[in-house]
């Protein structure tokens, strides 16, 4: 396994990420990305999946991310999607 990948520990299951892993209430605002996993709990994550926002979805981020707290506006596909801040915490993505 590469020196780049890196354990995550601190939820129940172990989760493999990249240093290129970062969450989407920090990714830049204007840029694609990919969702690569969920730290929410199952009904959050059943919530966001009902919205579209599965493992491997990409998107764009249209406002917010990086260090402003407010919503952050997504689109995947033709569909625009508003998630609080504290949400977006849960969502770990990758450009």
């Amino acid at each position: 396994m590469s020196e780049a990948i890196k354990e995550k520990t601190n939820t129940p299951e172990k989760i493999f990420r990249t240093d290129k892993v970062i969450y989407l209430s920090a990714f830049p605002q204007g840029e694609s990305g990919t969702i690569v996993d969920m730290t929410a709990d199952a009904e959050l994550q059943g919530r966001l999946m009902g919205m579209g926002m599965f493992i491997g979805t990409r998107f764009k981020l249209l406002q917010g991310g990086l260090t402003s707290h407010k919503p952050l506006l997504i689109a995947i596909g033709e569909t625009r999607i508003a998630l609080g801040y504290e949400i977006a915490k849960t969502i770990l993505v990758e450009k």
